[in-house]
């Protein structure tokens, strides 16, 4: 009996699996990417920039302390892809493919893990939405690196190719990562590519499909593209989406029609910009066409609260997530109203979940202020301005930077990847910690405060 009671005691939540199996990756990462092989400089990477650079990748975030492509090899190229693609889909998607490739028996736990990991309501058609996840990233990661090759081939040769398939990885697992950089333009990202209507064009819509979540990319596909047969989260996911993505865009092609991110272009290339800067920070995609660090504030405060809203559920990017955002303004409004029930269209959405989106977005607000406060302390070199931006790129995991990453102490760089990781996994381990608690009998008097 009292075996079986520890037995029970000790047994490992699916979430907590989950949160192992990151890490496990991640450092298994970092050896590969120390490698002298992994290098260009022949030498083992210092450890805390491997792990940095680990860290990155499995959350998909692109903040980088040196030049990409000027610091690994093509082996080192390969194992960031890797660590990219993992962190894209996921350590239990990962797992479940591989069980299916074997031909192992996935078992209700490992279900029960998928579901969690996924987000889903229920466990039903759990391994069979892997499946599809596999199938529609490898389809739509090759066909964006088919695009994209001709473009980098014209004007890079036979290495378009290898550049091709990496950003077309990247950016549909919304990395942010590049191997594009050049001497005099390290970090330049796509600001060379910024009047080539194909590759921004092409890159923009490869990280808003990755975005949009698997799940509403698996709807759409079923109802055959009609929308008033989506489902309410589907509906919900294009319609944030795609308003936050064109409210953007016309907003920095205003603010930044004179400022010096965009000197030098007629209008068409500023729409084009403006329509990249937009998708690339709502879908948390972290490629830039323009320099940020010459954003106008305006700019600069639009891109960061982009980002903070960020992607959708099950999907590549981070952020809270459109779907909280809009449960939080629909809870605002039925409050302005004196509705007690929030409503959307014909449908009611339970209290218990605009709870939950409240303490996401609040727990999110207070995990960017003390990673700033932490970096400020450490490094106080930087502005104010670039250390928010920059965190909350690191937790929404975007990777859009001003600069600032590679002069960072090394723990500076620690916070920022404690940041990253908790913007990665955090979410999901808070909504296992709620699923979780045991339901009181109890049931309080209820009473009134004054609000406002």
């Amino acid at each position: 009996m009292e075996k079986t009671k520890n037995k029970k005691h000790f047994r490992m939540r699916p979430m907590i699996i989950v949160l192992l199996g990151f890490l496990v990756v991640m450092f298994v990462g970092a050896f590969f990417l120390a490698l002298p092989i992994s290098n260009t400089d022949g030498k083992w990477m210092r450890f805390t920039h491997a792990v940095f650079w680990a860290m990155n990748g499995v959350c998909g975030t692109g903040l980088v302390v040196t030049p990409t492509s000027l610091t690994f090899t093509g082996f080192g190229q390969a194992v960031l892809l890797l660590l990219i693609q993992f962190g894209g889909l996921g350590f239990m998607t990962m797992a479940t493919f591989v069980f299916i490739i074997i031909r192992k028996k996935i078992t209700l736990k490992d279900r029960v893990a998928i579901q969690e990991a996924l987000g889903q309501d229920q466990m039903k058609g759990v391994v069979r939405l892997v499946r599809n996840i596999m199938i529609m990233t490898f389809v739509i990661e090759i066909v964006g690196a088919a695009m994209l090759t001709p473009f980098f081939c014209v004007r890079n040769g036979a290495i378009g190719v290898w550049q091709s398939l990496f950003t077309s990885v990247s950016a549909f697992c919304n990395a942010g990562f590049d191997i594009l950089g050049r001497v005099g333009n390290e970090y330049g990202s796509l600001s060379d590519y910024n009047g080539n209507y194909g590759i921004i064009s092409i890159v923009a819509l490869i990280a808003i499909l990755g975005s949009f979540g698997f799940p509403v990319i698996d709807d759409i596909l079923k109802c055959k593209f009609r929308f008033k047969r989506y489902r309410l989260h589907t509906k919900v996911v294009l319609i944030v989406s795609l308003s936050i993505m064109t409210f953007g865009m016309f907003y920095f092609f205003a603010s930044e029609f004179n400022s010096a991110a965009m000197s030098g272009m007629n209008v068409g290339e500023k729409l084009l910009n403006s329509m990249f800067q937009s998708a690339t920070a709502s879908s948390t995609a972290g490629y830039a066409s323009i320099d940020q660090t010459k954003l106008s504030p305006s700019g600069m405060l639009l891109s960061a609260v982009i980002m903070f809203i960020g992607s959708s559920p099950c999907s590549t990017g981070g952020g809270i997530k459109t779907t909280t955002f809009a449960v939080i303004v629909l809870m605002s409004w039925a409050g302005l109203r004196g509705k007690e029930e929030i409503e959307i269209g014909m449908h009611s959405i339970s209290i218990k979940n605009g709870l939950k989106a409240v303490a996401v977005m609040l727990l999110g607000a207070a995990l960017i202020l003390c990673g700033v406060a932490i970096i400020g302390a450490t490094d106080g070199i930087s502005p104010v301005g670039y250390m928010l931006y920059d965190t909350v790129s690191a937790f929404t995991t975007t990777g859009l930077s001003m600069g600032i990453v590679p002069s960072l102490s090394d723990a500076a760089l620690y916070v920022l990847a404690v940041v990253m990781f908790i913007g990665r996994l955090g979410p999901l381990s808070l909504g296992l910690m709620i699923s979780n608690q045991k339901k009181s009998g109890l049931k309080f008097p209820t009473s009134n405060i004054m609000i406002g």
